[in-house]
């Protein structure tokens, strides 16, 4: 069955507040690891929009050693 147009764009938000929500999980994560976050590193988490992703850079931060690491890996 398809969406109609109001269910597809409040599909649609809940999908962005979903990566929203992730992406700020990984840069609170960061932030308790490492206390401060480059600006450079918080932009590319902000920008991503794929909700897979995200939620294996949740995972990185455990195992990740420094920010640079970290930065290694959005690439």
């Amino acid at each position: 069955m398809a969406l109609s147009f109001f269910e597809e764009i409040e599909a649609r938000g809940e999908a962005r507040g979903e990566v929203r929500g992730k992406a700020e999980a990984v840069l609170g994560f960061l932030r308790k690891k490492f206390q401060r976050v480059p600006k450079r590193i918080e932009n590319a988490v902000c920008r991503m929009t794929d909700p897979v992703a995200l939620d294996s850079l949740v995972a990185y931060v455990v195992d990740c050693k420094t920010l640079d690491e970290f930065a290694e890996a959005l690439k």
